[in-house]
């Protein structure tokens, strides 16, 4: 099976952006396999999510669906049954997930757009790891009617492309009338400063903040690990009663796919309350920040991608931002000491994504 297209389709005539889908979201007439051997017998789509339709509309020409880490569980991108798409910076190395084949698409110039799910990362990782830009939607934004559910508050639908245009471009088909909005000076920004980041990747989001006219402050945020294991157990929580019924055939699963379904029915619901209060604490934190600066700033990853037999934890500075619902944008910016490049996220007020892409294109440049 092919590693990066779960389904290739002709492209249709027209003059319309090529558009890509992540095999978790449904196109009609085409199986939605969510890279899993447990749904190779889906029948097609009876109709476009959402999504897909507005892009239709728009005059989309969609090229195909793109493969997924299985089940969208994971962020390293690998998938054993489906195939695992190559980095296409360095084959070495992980592309990311769970959107790994709509990062290598965009990458590799086959389509103009991808769409792309986050629930933890999985639209910011594989951008960060292949070199492309992605957009995490303000939670609630874009429809998910239409998409394998993960985690039911979690789950958010972007775009992902080569460069900030072509994300607003995917904006743009995901909601008619979306319109970049103007930046106002000055740029302020909420510098993150956050554990376990390379060196080299932190001081290559510096440069960028610096040369785009942003004023940074540093703040620490000592409950970023808390925001980010509890938003893990939350995850885990919805995703056992989204996916329980899988456990009837686990032979059709990979094992750590079995083990992260199970694990999340042995979770409390006192635990779960527990977490509810902590996202709305959260959420204020990072609100009363955005009250003083336009944006806060960090990195996506806080390592280069790993290498291929590695196995590192990719979700520490994108998970918390899913925990509290926040509009953020991955794009890949130079480093100095590596011919691979760093990635800086963006992070607005709910519902700026107008704001943040015009944001981007000034670091982009």
């Amino acid at each position: 099976m092919d590693s990066v297209w779960a389904v290739r389709l002709p492209v249709s005539a027209g003059t319309g952006p090529r558009l890509a889908v992540k095999d978790c979201i449904d196109v009609a007439g085409v199986p939605t396999v969510v890279g899993s051997r447990a749904l190779a017998s889906a029948p097609p789509a009876l109709a476009d999510a959402p999504v897909v339709a507005t892009a239709r509309a728009a005059g989309a020409r969609i090229v195909g669906k793109t493969q997924l880490v299985e089940l969208c569980r994971h962020a390293d991108g690998v998938n054993h049954w489906a195939g695992t798409p190559a980095n296409p910076l360095d084959s070495s190395r992980l592309p990311g997930g769970s959107s790994s084949g709509s990062a290598v698409v965009v990458a590799l110039g086959e389509a103009d757009v991808a769409y792309g799910t986050d629930t933890g990362g999985s639209v910011r990782v594989p951008a960060a790891c292949c070199g492309v830009v992605g957009l995490k939607t303000t939670a609630g934004r874009v429809p998910t009617q239409g998409v394998f559910e993960f985690s039911r508050t979690l789950d958010t639908v972007g775009p992902m492309g080569r460069t900030v245009a072509d994300v607003a471009l995917g904006m743009s088909l995901m909601e008619p009338g979306f319109v970049v909005a103007p930046v106002n000076a000055p740029l302020t920004a909420a510098r993150l400063r956050l554990p376990g980041v390379e060196p080299g990747i932190d001081a290559a989001v510096d440069r960028a903040l610096s040369a785009a006219g942003f004023t940074t402050t540093d703040v620490e945020l000592p409950s970023w690990s808390d925001w980010n294991s509890a938003a893990d157990t939350l995850m885990a929580w919805e995703g056992y009663f989204a996916m329980s019924s899988f456990l009837q055939q686990p032979d059709l699963l990979e094992d750590r796919h079995v083990a992260s379904i199970e694990y999340g029915a042995t979770i409390p619901a006192s635990r779960v309350t527990e977490i509810r209060r902590l996202q709305l604490q959260a959420r204020r934190v990072l609100d009363d920040l955005l009250a003083t600066h336009t944006v806060l700033a960090l990195p996506t990853l806080a390592v280069e991608p790993p290498k291929v037999a590695e196995r590192a934890g990719l979700t520490y500075l994108t998970v918390a931002l899913n925990f509290t619902g926040h509009p953020a944008l991955a794009l890949p910016i130079p480093r100095s000491d590596s011919h691979l490049p760093a990635s800086l996220q963006l992070v607005g007020p709910h519902f700026s994504e107008e704001l943040l892409l015009s944001l981007g294109a000034l670091a982009e440049q």
